[in-house]
């Protein structure tokens, strides 16, 4: 997971980047901001948060992004399924070639197999959750 911070243009921090396996949404995202604060920075830990946000992570059903034309001339690109910070640049690249009529590099990620997810459809959710939440832990020890 990467947390991303910097400072704004009136001195205030920036801050994000939580990971929360659950179901259901936090019934406070501060108090998940203020630990993830403190950590970096525990002077920071009673700062007042004047604003939190949180949402889901959008996952494609085949796990890979995708850029296509909904309508003459629109073109959308999302589907990072987690991996947007890393991918939304190099898919921008591929938007801009795609728009400027060079569609091969795109076709290769078309083209790309990815396997289906371990333990078919009854064990997704289990599995994924008891993965991210290990690699989780991991991060943390």
């Amino acid at each position: 997971v990467v947390r991303y911070f910097r400072k704004s243009t009136d001195g205030r921090l920036l801050f994000g980047g939580r990971e929360i396996y659950a179901v259901n949404d936090p019934k406070d995202i501060h108090v998940h901001i203020r630990r993830q604060i403190a950590e970096l920075y525990p002077d920071l830990r009673d700062v007042e948060i004047t604003h939190g946000w949180g949402g889901y992570v959008g996952i494609t059903m085949p796990r890979k992004p995708f850029v296509r034309e909904v309508m003459p001339n629109v073109i959308s690109v999302g589907g990072y399924s987690g991996h947007g910070v890393m991918l939304s640049n190099f898919f921008g690249k591929l938007y801009a070639e795609t728009v400027a009529g060079n569609r091969d590099r795109l076709r290769l990620i078309e083209d790309l197999n990815i396997p289906a997810f371990p333990g078919g459809r009854r064990l997704r959710t289990p599995l994924l959750f008891l993965a991210l939440n290990w690699y989780a832990l991991r991060d943390r020890i």
